[in-house]
């Protein structure tokens, strides 16, 4: 009995491997012209090419659109005055996860990089608690980088709007100055006893 339960679930664990592979099999033609039913063809066609309904198709379509789809990544920087080799800070948002303190550093060449979250590790060196593949991480760099550029010459921008305009304590001593001569015009006012009831 135990034999035949085993024999069984090889059979089974033999068909899976065999469905699994079955993929693998296809020709770049096969394989092109199911992606032209996903990704391209009208959605009567794919039901047609699929064997489901047209309302199964467009679920399909969905669920293999949103497989293909890169996830999208936000990067937000913020520049920092330079400390030694430190320009920066960076906290990326893909798939609605966010992963912060990422730095943009500068290394013994002049060139920025983007430095790995990291913590202390206790043995007075630090260990990274984020990874980025290498076969991203070129782009992901260039990308970090590209958006401190940006964010460096909206601050420049900024500040050489600033520039030109007054200062707060300028400002604050025009408008006590006006506030001044304007009090100075003004008659003094005079105390009149009212009437008791």
């Amino acid at each position: 009995m135990a034999k035949k339960a085993m024999e069984n679930q090889e059979m089974e664990q033999n068909q899976v491997q065999a469905e699994v592979k079955q993929p693998a099999q296809k020709t770049e033609q096969e394989l092109a012209e199911e992606r032209h039913y996903l990704f391209d063809a009208p959605i009567s066609e794919l039901a047609e090419y699929a064997g489901v309904s047209v309302d199964e198709a467009v679920k399909l379509r969905v669920m293999e659109m949103v497989k293909a789809a890169p996830p999208k990544m936000e990067i937000t920087v913020r520049p920092v005055e330079p400390q030694g080799n430190l320009y920066g800070f960076a906290w990326i948002t893909v798939g609605g996860i966010t992963i912060n303190d990422f730095k943009i550093v500068e290394n013994k060449d002049g060139e920025l990089f983007v430095g790995m979250p990291s913590r202390p590790d206790g043995k007075g060196g630090y260990r990274s608690m984020a990874y980025v593949d290498k076969d991203i991480r070129k782009e992901f760099n260039a990308a970090v980088i590209e958006e401190y550029h940006t964010a460096v010459e909206r601050v420049q921008a900024r500040a050489a709007a600033l520039k030109d305009k007054p200062r707060m304590a300028e400002q604050m001593e025009k408008a006590g100055k006006q506030a001044a001569e304007h009090n100075a015009s003004r008659p003094t006012p005079t105390k009149e006893k009212t009437a008791e009831r």
